[in-house]
């Protein structure tokens, strides 16, 4: 099976199989247990750099809000949905939703959303870039 190639190195960590199979590359700080996406050197609370440790985010967490987007830059296509999802570490994420349709109506905030990986474009080869991205966590 071919690697999958990533938008962006040190965000996020791929397994193979399914889309859902992969973590987002956070750091938490010993000294005063500060979570930070992306990982810090520096914990951005206390300042500490000698305490800071890499750490798994977790894969499911709660729409904070969100926009549809209906102009979209090179590589995208409109409409598409972007917004922001916070983890129980206390991590706000900016993220592409993928999952649903680009309607008012298909998210509420506060919704359960899981973390998957997907395609996000294509690079010159029109070889796909894979990131991550946040859908709908349906119940049942």
């Amino acid at each position: 099976m071919e690697e999958k190639r990533k938008i962006v190195e040190g965000l996020f960590e791929l397994s193979e199989g399914l889309s859902e199979a992969g973590y987002l590359v956070g750091s938490r700080c010993k000294k005063c247990q500060t979570v930070s996406y992306p990982k810090r050197v520096i914990c951005p609370n206390c300042l500490e750099d000698r305490e800071i440790e890499v750490t798994r985010l977790s894969q499911v967490g709660r729409l904070y809000s969100y926009s549809i987007n209906r102009m979209a830059p090179e590589g995208f296509t409109a409409p598409y949905i972007t917004g922001r999802v916070d983890l129980p570490e206390h991590v706000r994420i900016f993220s592409v939703i993928t999952g649903c349709e680009p309607d008012e109506d298909a998210l509420q905030i506060g919704m359960e959303m899981a973390l998957v990986f997907e395609p996000l474009r294509q690079d010159a080869a029109g070889n796909d870039l894979y990131s991550y991205k946040f859908k709908p966590l349906k119940n049942g």
